[in-house]
């Protein structure tokens, strides 16, 4: 089950500024509250996080491309890869 807000998929791709946005509106409330695992400051490839994005995995659903464009994808992996993790911070 998602819990996002209907907000966040009326956005279109075109208005995403930043894979952080991205993260913030989509995958923040799972991946900081402890429903999935914290995924900033893991030392991951970005194709980690794409594949899995895409296809899902175990309780992570897979997010269809008319849901999140690859570009879309592209830049929250960026974001990921490249992040510190809010515990040191």
């Amino acid at each position: 089950m998602l819990f996002m807000s209907s907000a966040a998929w009326s956005q279109s791709a075109n208005d995403w500024e930043s894979g952080e946005q991205i993260f913030g509106k989509i995958c923040q409330y799972c991946h900081t509250q402890g429903v999935g695992p914290v995924l900033t400051d893991r030392n991951l490839p970005p194709v980690y996080f794409t594949t899995i994005a895409r296809n899902g995995l175990n309780a992570m659903p897979a997010f269809r491309p008319t849901e999140l464009s690859a570009a879309d994808l592209e830049k929250v992996a960026a974001y990921l890869s490249q992040s510190a993790s809010e515990r040191n911070q």
